[in-house]
This record gives structure tokens, sequence and C-alpha cells, in this order.
């Protein structure tokens, strides 16, 4: 018996990640308020009703998906732990893990940026939970631009610098053809470091 729980409760966990993974992909390119519950179900080939036997509301979806996207600068906190004495190896290495994240999950990037526009003018809940999760990763930054050197204006280097990285991916998409990601990187290198 157990054992057909494990079975149901992974499928459930599997089904429930199809879902988020749809409505992140969908708010990155629609935004939340262009998004329907049809559109997910359309987009992972599920009927609506088994899109709400999962989640009651798309408000629920969009909480667990910014939830989710919290998670998505993990890999830079683990870098960030690590010790950093050297502005240009920080600034590299950074552009590394961008660049794997916009290869295996462009849509994290994109989507957290679509979703901080699209709320951004309404202070409620969601904007909070969006900024909360840039924090993790401007707070990070921060300290360790600090230990490489302590200046009044790190907390707004760090800002600007996630702006410019999910900059950097939306353009990108909007390249397509004219200029690939590795070659807008190489310019953001150019502009964010004497020897890019």
């Amino acid at each position: 018996m157990s054992d057909h729980i494990n079975k149901k409760a992974a499928k459930t966990i599997a089904t429930r990640k199809r879902i988020l993974d749809a409505a992140t992909y969908l708010f990155a390119r629609l935004g939340y308020r262009k998004t329907t519950i049809q559109d997910i179900d359309y987009h992972i080939a599920m009927t609506t009703g088994a899109v709400f036997h999962h989640y009651n509301s798309k408000t629920d979806i969009l909480e667990e998906v910014v939830e989710e996207l919290n998670h998505s600068f993990d890999q830079y906190i683990e870098f960030f732990d690590q010790a950093h004495i050297d502005y240009t190896q920080t600034i590299h290495g950074m552009m590394n893990i961008f660049m794997d994240r916009f290869h295996n999950h462009p849509d994290t990037i994109i989507a957290l940026a679509s979703l901080a526009a699209e709320f951004s003018g309404i202070r409620g809940p969601v904007i909070v939970k969006i900024q909360a999760a840039y924090d993790v990763f401007v707070d990070a930054f921060e300290k360790t631009l600090d230990k490489i050197e302590p200046k009044k204006s790190n907390r707004a280097v760090a800002i600007c610098f996630i702006s410019g990285l999910q900059g950097i991916a939306l353009q990108a998409l909007v390249r397509d053809g004219e200029m690939d990601i590795e070659q807008l990187v190489a310019g953001f290198l150019c502009l964010v470091m004497d020897d890019g």
C-alpha cells in the first residue's frame, strides 16, 4: 500500500512541477494577467479541471511560481559563499552561472523580470515576494563586493547587475538570429569591466 502512496505522491509532485513550468514559461512571455488557466492546461496537454485539482486558483500558481523563482538564485548564492578577493574573477564566475541558467532555464530569468515589471506599480504581497527573491541575490552579491572592496555603492551595483543580466536574457530573445547570448554577454562584460 505504501508503494502505491509513494507512486501517487510522486505523480502529484511531477504534475505540479509540469504546471509550474508551463506557468513560468507563459508568465515570462505573456505576463500573468494575459495567461489563462486554459493557456497553462493547453501548454501541457491537461484539462482545466486537472489543473484546478492541483491548484485552487491562478493566484495560487503565481505564488508558487514566485517561490520557485526565489530558488533560481541558489547557484549564485553558493558561488557567493565561496571566498572572493578578485572583482574580475567574481564577475566572470557569475557570467558563467548566468550562461548556464540561460541555456538550461531561461524562463526563470525572464519570468521574474516580466512579473516584476507587471506588478511593480501594485504594492501588494506579490511584489513584496518578488522583491524578496531579488534581495536574496542582491544581499549576497553586495556582501561579496564588500569583501572585495567596501563601497557605499555596492548595493546599487548589485541591483543594477541583476537588472543587466535580465536585460541580456530579454535581448537575446528579441535579437534571436541577429546576435547570440555569447555576444551579448561579451558586450556586457566590456561595459562592466575595464578589461572586458
